[in-house]
């Protein structure tokens, strides 16, 4: 499942970046060459937009490039054009951003994350993951919510096997103890939290409310690492509607020293594997009584694993 057009159509368009640096051509040149904007050269080079292995052939021989180099990257822009197994689902369309960052995650060897409220999807039981989705004031449907499930499980699928995504995640104090869903609920999911964390390529550390201010307050942030030295490590930042993708180091490099620092703030993976057992044992064994009935947006019972 590590096959991802997103990180081939980003390594293209670092590809052709530095071609066209080497051979000193400007944005306003090769747009002139292409018949086309500047603003297209721009979004073919970060990799956000398809190419035409035409237009890729076109600027590798203005850049001068050789007929090896020139099959490298009509071989990377083909790669680009596969669909992303994401893209079988309906539900992802309506996340903005949400296919590219898919892209990362399923290609990245690693996943540093910090997360304040709620829990990380991956880490995420299907009850607890439907039971927010109800609560949206988004108004998702029953198979709208069927499918997003669907799609964490098959993500959280990279976190097993024999070679598994490496996940480092900081959480917030205040996500463990939100009770979604009611007492049981959250129980098994503290329980899944606690599980998760003694698997060797899964790190948990909590943030306690303690700490006070820190570099992420209010942020979530997310650091992709690949296997290849080729591919510069991605931070995503932000959420919807206000989510970025940043892979100049000058741009990613303040990002992984706040999370460093972030670690460093939080407790050591012991002690927060702990602190999560404690707050799994302080709910209640029979689910809190609703204090009024009110309707819920949409019915039928979760998906279950």
């Amino acid at each position: 499942m590590n096959q991802s057009p997103t990180v081939h159509r980003r390594r293209l368009g670092g590809e052709l970046r530095r071609l066209r640096e080497a051979a000193q051509r400007t944005h306003r040149e090769v747009a002139a060459h292409l018949d086309c904007s500047q603003g297209k050269i721009s979004q073919i080079e970060l990799g956000r937009v398809p190419v035409r292995t035409a237009d890729v052939r076109l600027m590798a021989e203005f850049y001068g490039s050789s007929s090896e180099q020139v099959s490298e990257l009509l071989e990377l822009a083909e790669a680009s054009k596969q669909r992303g197994w994401w893209q079988e689902h309906p539900s992802t369309a309506r996340r903005s951003g949400f296919d590219t960052y898919l892209g990362l995650e399923t290609a990245a060897t690693a996943l540093s994350v910090f997360e304040p409220d709620p829990l990380p999807e991956l880490l995420q039981t299907a009850e607890y993951s439907a039971t927010l989705l109800r609560s949206s004031r988004e108004g998702f449907t029953a198979p709208e919510i069927s499918d997003r499930v669907a799609v964490t499980s098959k993500r959280q699928q990279r976190l097993l096997g024999t070679d598994p995504l490496e996940l480092w995640a900081v959480l917030d104090e205040a996500a463990l103890r939100r009770r979604v869903g009611g007492s049981r609920l959250m129980r098994g999911q503290l329980e899944h939290l606690v599980l998760m964390s003694y698997r060797r390529n899964v790190t948990v550390q909590v943030l306690p409310f303690d700490v006070g201010a820190h570099p992420f307050l209010g942020e979530r942030v997310t650091v992709f690492s690949f296997r290849e030295n080729t591919d510069q490590q991605v931070v995503h930042a932000g959420g919807p509607p206000n989510s970025r993708f940043l892979d100049k180091s000058g741009e990613t490099e303040p990002y992984l020293t706040a999370f460093e620092q972030v670690c460093s703030m939080a407790l050591p993976p012991k002690e927060s594997t702990m602190l999560i057992s404690r707050i799994a044992d302080e709910q209640p064994c029979r689910p809190l009584r609703r204090r009024s009935a009110r309707p819920e947006v949409i019915g039928g019972p979760a998906p279950g694993k």
